[in-house]
């Protein structure tokens, strides 16, 4: 099979893309005549997708990185997928497309208008695809993320699936506050509406050096979907799955122990997604 080739769609293809070196690129920036872009920056490492916001690098959701770092960083706080395998009695632990859990082949389908990463692991029976794409014809930026897991298996699979971001930058906050002041603007990051099961992201007041405060009502915001349409309950605080390991290098606390959450944990409740 050629390392780089076209698929019937027209996408260019890249095998074993981690493998190869590192190259970063922008997903277009169009979201049809009445929509609003955003700018999104990947690389060929971890699942892809290195920072995303709104405008500028000073309106980030993803933090922004330049491509150097994002080399480095993008496995550990760009988006991740963690699933737990159970068939039969037994049970396995597994991260598509971390370099940790290199367990088959992984592809890159770069389109017009989108991105999508697809891996094999033939340890555990798992198909993973990852597809990106802008969000068209809205009054807002959007960026839409499609997960899909096949169980190429003869054998029923039961699957356990944590899937999203580390975290999510607030609005209000610029690309200096985050890499100079990064730990003091926390004080002003707060999350609101979710209640509702769809997280709102903002500062609660300007942080500037400035004698005038202002109110800061803008907001970044997602709604997570199973494929029956049924919206997902979020997770916003990493502490909750990935405890004292703030390098957010293995795999979230309660899965790395090898056995299911306590009752009454966050992540002992049926389906969940973690942002």
């Amino acid at each position: 099979m050629k390392d780089f080739a076209f698929d019937k769609r027209g996408r260019f293809i890249i095998r074993d893309y981690a493998g190869r070196r590192p190259f970063a690129s922008f997903l277009p920036g169009i979201a049809g005549p009445l929509g609003i872009p955003l700018w999104v920056f990947y690389v060929n490492r971890g699942q892809a997708i290195a920072s995303f916001g709104v405008e500028n690098k000073d309106n980030p959701i993803m933090e922004f990185e330049p491509a150097n770092r994002a080399y480095q960083t993008t496995p550990y706080t760009g988006f991740r997928t963690f699933l737990k395998l159970k068939v039969g009695e037994g049970s396995a632990l597994y991260e598509p497309f971390s370099p940790w859990h290199a367990a088959g082949t992984s592809d890159m389908f770069i389109g017009l208008n989108e991105l999508e990463l697809q891996t094999t692991s033939t340890d555990h029976g798992l198909q993973t695809n990852i597809l990106y794409f802008i969000l068209p014809g809205e009054p807002f930026a959007g960026l839409v993320r499609q997960v899909t897991v096949v169980n190429l298996g003869d054998a029923p699979a039961e699957l356990e699936v944590l899937d999203g971001m580390p975290r999510v930058m607030p609005y209000g906050v610029d690309n200096r506050g985050l890499k100079e002041m990064g730990r003091t603007t926390e004080a002003w990051m707060a999350v609101f509406n979710l209640e509702q099961g769809v997280p709102f992201y903002r500062f609660q007041a300007s942080a500037g050096d400035t004698a005038e405060v202002r109110e800061i009502r803008a907001g970044h915001f997602y709604l997570a979907f199973d494929g029956s349409g049924q919206r997902l309950l979020p997770f916003v605080d990493p502490f909750v799955l990935f405890g004292q390991n703030t390098a957010l290098s293995a795999l979230p606390i309660w899965a790395g122990s090898g056995r299911s959450p306590p009752v009454g944990h966050p992540a002992a409740l049926p389906g969940r997604a973690f942002f």
